[in-house]
């Protein structure tokens, strides 16, 4: 069967002016204005605050669907949100928790973490948001994490009409995994307003100021750890800054098997007198974005730490295609921008509003209501 396929790219994006929006309604911007669009979304997914990168990102689209008018509201499948909450409404920085009571109402489901059987059997279209990268997502099946098992059933499901992803890469191994569900790519979004560049900066990074400090925040998974970040900071430290120091936020100390290998690497960074902190959290991580001269990233994609980061006007350095040459040429060019045109990158880049629009294509297909203007 022919896939079809449609992805939405950066650049496509700025010309998709699919909806005007104002007084709390949104609008189709086609010659036919007169439809109005009155859609109820229920976003399936764990509610984690603070604590989890894929709720925050979800989070964000329901904050920008609702700027644009659109009801939705996140609803937790471990029935978490239901008791502590059973009038289903409260809210986590502008978006709403809602209860399944609620969600049998919706037009359509976005399935972020997963169904509870009660949300199954209330048979709504579902739109699957794949966030996760691939490879972590696969490998996850060694945890008893069944992700690509999940998906392969799911692609059967003929209430599962679309997959939702962030990343343009990822639509290759998306389209493995859903071989009859269109894929659409739309943008990563941040909170510009929580992450911003205005704010408390005086990270002291362990009485290291006065000197370069380059962090590294992103997750140690699998299939992605700081092995290139290590490795590239360490050339760029004896070749451009010997004063520089290196600090890991996020790092998992307490696992002495992973910590032991990590050893060498790192010991050969404090030879060098560039090693900094080493911690498996921070307290107030956008303090440190706003006090950091750079992030390095393992990822040549925009991960959570690099979509807060740059919101924070903290210039990011990624990795082309597993070249660590190529990752110190990032560094040396990327710490001479200035924060304010990365922070209005963040802004063009990540609007979550931008994202709920996109999103919102996807999710007014066959989910749109003819009203009656009111003269």
């Amino acid at each position: 069967m022919a896939r079809k396929t449609m992805t939405v790219t950066f650049a496509d994006a700025s010309q998709l002016s699919l909806f005007a929006y104002g007084s709390g309604l949104a609008y189709e911007d086609t010659p036919n204005m007169g439809r109005l669009l009155q859609m109820k979304i229920a976003h399936s997914v764990v509610i984690t605050p603070g604590r989890c990168g894929l709720y925050e990102t979800t989070r964000e689209l329901v904050t920008g669907l609702r700027a644009l008018g659109i009801d939705s509201r996140m609803v937790d499948p471990t029935f978490k949100t239901n008791q502590l909450f059973p009038a289903g409404e409260t809210d986590d920085r502008g978006a709403l928790f809602a209860s399944e009571k609620w969600a049998a109402s919706a037009d359509v489901f976005a399935n972020h973490s997963g169904l509870s059987e009660g949300l199954e059997r209330l048979d709504k279209r579902v739109i699957h948001v794949a966030h996760g990268r691939p490879r972590s997502s696969f490998l996850q099946g060694l945890r008893g994490v069944p992700v690509y098992g999940y998906q392969y059933a799911k692609d059967k499901d003929p209430n599962f009409t679309d997959v939702v992803t962030f990343w343009p890469s990822h639509v290759p191994y998306l389209e493995v995994m859903w071989p009859d569900t269109p894929i659409t790519c739309v943008r990563a979004p941040v909170d510009l307003d929580a992450w911003t560049p205005d704010g408390p900066s005086g990270y002291k990074f362990g009485g290291h100021g006065g000197v370069t400090n380059v962090v590294v925040t992103d997750a140690w998974r699998e299939d992605i750890d700081p092995f290139t970040c290590l490795n590239a900071f360490a050339l760029w430290a004896r070749e451009y800054d010997q004063k520089a120091k290196l600090h890991i936020y996020g790092a998992p100390t307490r696992d002495k098997r992973i910590m032991a290998a990590w050893n060498p690497l790192l010991r050969t960074i404090q030879d060098q007198d560039n090693l900094g902190e080493i911690k498996p959290w921070v307290r107030g991580l956008a303090h440190v974005y706003r006090a950091a001269d750079m992030l390095i990233s393992p990822n040549n994609i925009d991960t959570r730490s690099v979509r807060e980061a740059m919101a924070c006007g903290c210039p990011v350095a990624r990795m082309p295609a597993y070249d660590i040459r190529g990752l110190v040429d990032s560094m040396t060019a990327e710490i001479a921008r200035h924060r304010s045109d990365v922070r209005r990158d963040a802004e063009c880049l990540f609007d979550p509003e931008d994202t709920a629009r996109e999103f919102l294509a996807v999710a007014d297909k066959g989910n749109t209501r003819t009203l009656e203007a009111a003269e």
